[in-house]
């Protein structure tokens, strides 16, 4: 389980080989709010607290490759719009 304290604003998220997936705007719900500004689409995106594998003191990172983060992502909002 990671320490879920450990993780601050600003913070950057990678995936499990390094690559740069966004900056994390906030804790919300059980996921990680990236910011805005760092997405390609100018929208919040949402990482599942679940796909953490680490947080070290100047980065988050995924147990997932960018593109299956970003198909994570795609899919939870999907279902978002679903229950809206």
């Amino acid at each position: 389980m990671v320490d879920t304290t450990l993780i601050r604003e600003h913070m950057p998220v990678v995936d499990c080989h390094g690559e740069p997936i966004g900056t994390v705007d906030t804790l919300d719900a059980g996921r990680i709010k990236l910011t805005r500004s760092g997405s390609p689409d100018g929208q919040h995106h949402f990482i599942p607290l679940a796909q953490v594998s680490m947080v070290d003191d100047d980065k988050v990172t995924t147990q997932t490759t960018r593109e299956e983060t970003f198909a994570l992502m795609r899919s939870g909002q999907e279902a978002q719009r679903e229950e809206s």
